[in-house]
């Protein structure tokens, strides 16, 4: 699959001219990245942003203690990284390859250039952005008046919302997630997931798939509002 094409599933560019894509096209760079590869460090700023192509990429942060707090997983089409006028992540926010991914770069000078001559853009940034502080707020407080329960079918339905589609009654995660990666973003630890995930496996609510999990989308929501 070529650049052009790649670029053209990045949501931000949804329904853009074909000439817009040309010059976008012209002004990036398409890099591969390998599993594992840290793509931004706080120490180490970086002024463009960054379009993920195909692959997985896990935000977090780091705790005072040093451990990591997952923030967010983007998949295919998902933009992040910032410039002075954008801040699609924070500066303490690291990001890391989960699988091989392919990324996309711009920096500042040519990104800024071309939103102000697109303000179709400028809005879909906007919606991005708000959408993430919505999400950031909506998984801060469950974490805070949930229960690990709880906190974990919360996330199982909104990564569901994100990846995944629908099957009759089942809705499926398409990422690549592990416990450890759930237990982070829920504040417990990756034992008391793994004894959780296989009690939602045994009440009918999960189950695993090829591509990683599916779950009973709607019973979740009516245990979530009870």
């Amino acid at each position: 699959m070529d650049k052009l094409t790649l670029l053209s599933h990045i949501n931000l560019f949804d329904e853009l001219p074909m000439e817009d894509m040309k010059l976008i096209d012209k002004n990036s760079i398409m890099t591969p990245v390998k599993k594992g590869t840290q793509i931004l460090i706080p120490e180490q700023p970086l002024d463009v942003l960054f379009f993920l192509k195909k692959g997985q990429v896990r935000l977090y942060r780091m705790t005072s203690q040093g451990k990591q707090f997952t923030t967010d997983i983007l998949v295919d089409g998902n933009v992040f990284g910032e410039t002075e006028s954008f801040m699609l992540t924070d500066k303490q926010t690291y990001a890391e390859a989960m699988t091989d991914c392919y990324l996309c770069t711009m920096d500042k000078g040519k990104f800024e250039s071309f939103v102000r001559s697109t303000p179709d853009v400028s809005f879909k940034l906007i919606q991005i952005l708000s959408n993430r502080l919505k999400e950031t707020y909506d998984l801060s407080e469950k974490i805070a008046l949930g229960d690990v329960r709880y906190r974990t079918l919360f996330l199982l339905l909104k990564m569901s919302e994100k990846s995944g589609t629908r099957d009759k009654e089942w809705q499926s995660i398409n990422m690549k997630i592990t416990h450890e990666d759930i237990a982070t973003m829920v504040g417990s630890s990756r034992e008391t997931i793994s004894l959780l995930m296989s009690k939602l496996k045994k009440e009918g609510l999960l189950k695993k798939t090829l591509f990683g999990y599916s779950i009973k989308a709607d019973e979740i929501k009516s245990i979530l509002i009870e």
